[in-house]
């Protein structure tokens, strides 16, 4: 486009030279071969003059004309304009009915460019002070005259200038919106290029929830075509439902949720029927809000894909370890039975190497029992399935219970084992007079977590000892077990809870474990509505936390 717009202007420049060369031309035809009346204007022989300058003056620029093309083209074009002078001077000037051509030069200058109208104001008022000066010499005799006219020139250069500017401006935003729409445009672009890209289903709504948005992805999971989609209410499109059966989009619609914490929402339970294959499809989801440039919300976009396969294999394994687990449990609790009857009944005589294997044997079956118990247990939190008998008791008395059944095995390896109790129960800075300190979940869940994480403290503390602290706020008892081990660094804590995750280390594989204890810990918390953490440094020992809701009063 750019060498295409040097040749228009190298091209022009030719034909504007030609017109200062027809000039030359003109006049030496006339001189020689007229004796036509023009010749005694003078302002013709400067005419041709300037003409054989203007002719010259193209091979001297076109040097130039390579490093700044439209400048020297720009400069060839006002050149020719001057010709307008000679014309209006030779029908009589100022008096010539030609005259007003000049104001038309001016205003037409100023609104190409601002240099323009300068360079044109300039030669008009150089103009009337040369004509009244010299040509006329009335400029002495009749300033008034000469005098108005410029001032009209200034005039005519003032609303040029304005007019200019405003110009300036209206052509520098068209530019910026044209800047922007093309960015814009370019963003859309590219948007829709990754939407239809992406191998997972999006799609998106207004605070109407009506679709505003489905990719290529999300037309193929749901059979609906993107043009009978766009526009209807989200739930005629996904009709989305729980695992029991239940409309999501009018019970617990995601997008009301996003719009009410501003924050993202994951789901993991919803899924739909398929409009043509009448197929159940599990979905995972995740929603996030829109936002309009001043920050409000404007809609909600929510990218899903199609989980029915790892549920379905979720579903399989879950259902073989409950099986496996349950087939495994009672011939470990018959061999456990009968070893403790041939170890501690008296019945037969053993002797004490056999006493020893026995007694592996028997911790190792403890050992199977306690896995197919953790697998089981796993099984029901997973499917949903754990059932929780939620009464009111103290939080100080279970704690209390647990270090009295768990004193032995600390005197046992020599450290410490106690309750640190608070002197003052306060609540914000305040005393606690009257209050129920007691806490809402099941007794029995609870002592498995206080026993988890007192076992797995003494365990992992070799000199020392373990303190459980209890702290109490407005809604929550918060529980603290702190021990003087090895700690852990902080890449293991996050992964702490997960399932099956095990610090590996010497201490780790000396001190044996399956990796599910504090998964278990963990979602029997926030079955109750409480949360835990840890805090650990390692060589100084760990501090493990989670809280429990306080009784309404």
């Amino acid at each position: 486009m750019e060498g295409n717009l040097e040749k228009y202007y190298k091209s022009i420049r030719i034909w504007l030279t030609a017109f200062h060369l027809s000039v030359i031309i003109a006049y030496g035809l006339i001189l020689f071969f007229t004796d036509w009346e023009i010749l005694r204007y003078a302002g013709f022989r400067i005419a041709a003059i300037y003409g054989l300058f203007g002719f010259i003056g193209y091979f001297i620029l076109n040097k130039w004309e390579e490093k700044m093309p439209k400048d020297i083209f720009e400069l060839t074009f006002l050149s020719v304009f001057v010709y307008i002078f000679f014309i209006v001077d030779f029908f009589g000037g100022p008096d010539s009915f030609l005259f007003p051509i000049l104001y038309v030069v001016l205003i037409s200058c100023y609104y190409y460019h601002k240099l323009w109208g300068y360079i044109a104001s300039a030669f008009c008022i150089g103009y009337l002070i040369l004509h009244g000066a010299i040509i006329s010499t009335e400029l002495i005799s009749n300033p008034g005259k000469y005098l108005g006219l410029v001032v009209s020139f200034l005039l005519v250069s003032v609303a040029g200038y304005i007019m200019s500017k405003k110009t300036s401006e209206i052509s520098n935003k068209n530019e910026s919106l044209t800047e922007l729409a093309s960015k814009v445009t370019a963003e859309k672009s590219q948007d829709e290029a990754v939407l239809t890209a992406i191998a997972d289903g999006v799609y998106a709504v207004d605070m109407d929830r009506n679709l505003v948005l489905l990719n290529k992805a999300a037309t193929g999971l749901t059979n609906w075509e993107e043009k009978d989609a766009l526009g209807l209410k989200c739930s005629t499109v996904m009709k989305l439902i729980n695992d029991g059966d239940v409309s999501v989009c009018e019970k617990d619609c995601p997008a009301m949720a996003v719009w009410n914490t501003g924050e993202p929402v994951f789901r993991a339970d919803t899924c739909f029927v398929n409009k043509k294959s009448k197929k159940r499809i599990q979905l995972s989801s995740s929603y996030a809000p829109i936002k309009d440039f001043q920050g409000n919300m404007s809609g909600a976009i929510c990218v899903f894909r199609d989980i029915t396969k790892e549920k379905e294999v979720e579903r399989l394994r879950n259902e073989f370890v409950s099986t496996a687990s349950h087939e495994l449990r009672t011939p470990i609790t018959a061999t456990e039975g009968y070893i403790s009857i041939v170890t501690d009944s008296g019945m037969c005589k053993v002797d004490g190497k056999s006493k020893e294997y026995l007694g592996k044997a028997k911790n190792t079956l403890l050992s199977m029992s306690k896995l197919i118990q953790n697998l089981l247990a796993v099984t029901k939190i997973e499917e949903g399935k754990l059932e929780t008998n939620i009464t009111s008791f103290s939080i100080h008395d279970l704690v209390k219970e647990v270090i009295d059944v768990f004193l032995k095995k600390s005197q046992d390896k020599n450290i410490s084992l106690e309750i640190v109790d608070s002197k003052d129960l306060t609540l914000k800075g305040k005393k606690v007079v009257g209050r129920s300190l007691n806490v809402k979940a099941d007794m029995e869940m609870l002592r498995e977590v206080i026993n988890n994480l007192v076992e797995n403290a003494i365990k992992f503390t070799e000199k020392g000892g373990v303190s459980v602290s209890i702290d109490y706020d407005e809604e929550f008892a918060t529980v603290n077990i702190s021990d003087t081990g090895m700690g852990m660094q902080k890449d293991a804590q996050k992964h702490l809870f997960e399932k099956f995750y095990r610090i590996d280390n010497t201490a780790t594989r000396e001190v044996g474990g399956t990796g599910l204890g504090l998964y278990i810990t963990r979602s029997i918390v926030e079955t109750f509505g409480g949360r835990i953490w840890v805090e650990s440094i390692v060589g100084k020992g760990s501090t493990f936390h989670f809280t429990v809701p306080l009784t309404l009063d």
